[in-house]
């Protein structure tokens, strides 16, 4: 019971603080602000030996390929932005401890709002992630979204030429060679992707958007 007590109180705040267009994903632990070409993940972690919260907050880009929402960027690297544990007791007492964490995700939310303007979501992702992982992925897709063709191939081929990538890419069906990418391709993956999470019923609330679907 304490579990549905746990949700339903998360619900009544996120529904009471948040944007009114972020949503919930299905009836998970997760909140969706889409901004477009991205979207803003918010989760109320649960963890199994207790009842309870984590918070976390990320933005996941729509350039790329894969069938579940993940964390591609979050700001100074950290998507566990509550990282004390909100132990459920008992109804008043979780809410008014909850509570904080939903303000806290909200700011985030509108913070994140920011990468709209996708020069300012370049100049963080470019000075703030290594290139390491998928973030020499990450860096390419905003070159070509921003027309520097030359600086997007440098970064794709860093990706793609990384042993463990080879896999992912013949597996997901990426370009092998960087000569095959551009801003318009860029364009194209975020379409495909936005139709795919329009196909799940658990995102039904998500929006349309007229410059990134067809």
């Amino acid at each position: 019971m304490s579990s549905d007590n746990i949700n339903k109180i998360i619900k009544k705040l996120c529904k009471e603080i948040f944007p009114k267009d972020v949503f919930q994903k299905g009836n998970s632990r997760v909140y969706i602000d889409d901004n477009g070409y991205y979207f803003t993940v918010i989760e109320f972690q649960p963890i199994t030996l207790k009842k309870g919260a984590f918070l976390n907050a990320g933005v996941d880009f729509l350039f790329d390929k894969l069938d579940f929402l993940g964390c591609m960027y979050a700001f100074n690297g950290e998507g566990r932005i509550g990282n004390e544990f909100i132990e459920y007791i008992n109804d008043e007492q979780f809410e008014n401890e909850i509570r904080k964490y939903v303000e806290l995700a909200n700011d985030y939310i509108l913070r994140y709002r920011a990468f709209c303007n996708i020069e300012y979501a370049k100049e963080c992702i470019i000075n703030e992630l290594d290139d390491k992982n998928w973030n020499p992925y990450v860096k390419s897709m905003f070159y070509y979204l921003t027309d520097d063709t030359e600086n997007g191939n440098k970064y794709y081929e860093m990706w793609s030429n990384e042993e463990f990538f080879k896999r992912i890419i013949k597996e997901y069906n990426f370009p092998e060679n960087s000569s095959e990418l551009s801003k318009e391709y860029v364009m194209d993956l975020i379409r495909d992707q936005r139709a795919f999470w329009h196909s799940k019923a658990y995102m039904k609330k998500m929006k349309t958007n007229e410059v990134y679907e067809r």
